[in-house]
Formats: structure tokens, sequence, C-alpha cells
């Protein structure tokens, strides 16, 4: 396969990553005000699904992420490879 439809190809998963990251936010249990609550209301479960969704988007995309930035330095070594070897 050639070096520059890997990096391409990883571009591309890093590209959709960041607009889903952009979307769905990154995933966090702690709450960013640092309070802890007291709820005394009754469960939302549409709340839940909602949080559920994101949550599993939002790891979907940096996983997306990650191979993205995997496939670019595959790409690099195996294209400095070629290059030494013709050498």
């Amino acid at each position: 396969m050639d070096c520059n439809l890997i990096n391409s190809i990883g571009l591309i998963f890093d590209i959709i990553g960041v607009i889903m990251l952009f979307k769905y936010g990154l995933p966090a249990d702690v709450s960013k005000d640092g309070y802890i609550g007291l709820a005394i209301q009754e469960t939302n479960y549409e709340d839940i699904r909602k949080w559920k969704k994101y949550n599993f988007w939002s790891r979907f995309a940096l996983v997306l992420l990650i191979l993205g930035f995997m496939l670019q330095i595959i790409s690099n070594v195996t294209c400095l490879c070629a290059t030494i070897s013709t050498l």
C-alpha cells in the first residue's frame, strides 16, 4: 500500500474524530464545578439515554484519533524504510 494513501486515511480518521469530539465532547465522569450534589428528584431516563449516547460516541471519536495517528506513524515508518532500502 502506498505511504501517501495510508497517511491520508489516517488524516481522514483524525478529522472525523475531531469533528465528533467537537459535537459530543470528551468523556468525563467528574463534575466540572467540583460539587458533590444530593439529587432529590426523580430519575430522568431520557437524560440517562442521552448521556450513554454521548459517552459512547466521544470514546469512539478518541479511538478514531488514536487509530489515525497510528496510521500516520506507520506511513512515516514504511516510507522511511522504503527510502533507506533504495539507498
